[in-house]
């Protein structure tokens, strides 16, 4: 006959399996919900760069378009800023902040003629593009040898420095030379990373042609 402290010995056994079954699915439960959880961030973040990066190339390839559409009687681009976009209607209100355009990240754009001009004073102008997160930066500098990228076409040259700096850029040509996917990357990436900056964050300068 069982005596009643073997039978209380088995119920704590048992008590103490189920108890251990238990905490292990605890773990598994955590487990695959910080999966679920870490999976779905990073989901997030890729959609929310997919759809900032992809505003950015309308809205550039926009401000190009509605610049050149504004000065086409003119022989040259002198005067143009981003105050002359704004005034006459031609930028999309999504980046209009007060006197001042802002981008997907929050960072300045600046629209300028260009002095020195590419064939004749001021008859090219800049669309600058600040504080771009790397990942996004390599997105909208490609560009083929004709100066067609995915921000418009015209592109003359692409500039790349440090996010937050006050520096000159690092100037590449688009027009009669390729700027792919891989070398855009390093561009950015050796931008991103050089001192006196924002780690990870880069000021693009789109130099376009008429």
């Amino acid at each position: 006959m069982t005596s009643l402290s073997t039978l209380a010995r088995a119920a704590r056994l048992g008590a103490a399996r189920k108890r251990g079954v238990t905490l292990i699915e605890a773990v598994l439960y955590i487990s695959i919900a910080l999966a679920l959880i870490v999976g779905g961030l990073v989901f997030f973040q890729q959609a929310s760069l997919a759809q900032r990066t992809n505003s950015a190339v309308r809205n550039i390839s926009a401000i190009a378009s509605e610049a050149r559409g504004l000065y086409q009687a003119s022989q040259n681009f002198n005067g143009l800023t981003q105050s002359t976009l704004i005034n006459a209607g031609a930028v999309p209100t999504s980046i209009v902040n007060g006197a001042n355009l802002q981008n997907e990240w929050t960072g300045a754009i600046t629209v300028a003629s260009n002095a020195t001009g590419v064939t004749s004073a001021d008859d090219s102008f800049f669309v600058v593009y600040e504080n771009v997160p790397t990942s996004a930066c390599t997105r909208l500098a490609s560009a083929d040898g004709s100066g067609a990228g995915r921000v418009g076409s015209g592109i003359v040259s692409v500039g790349f420095r440090n996010g937050g700096t006050t520096g000159t850029y690092t100037t590449y040509l688009a027009s009669g030379s390729l700027l792919t996917p891989g070398l855009v990357s390093g561009y950015c990436n050796t931008a991103a990373t050089a001192t006196g900056g924002t780690a990870g964050i880069v000021d693009m300068q789109f130099l376009f042609a008429r």
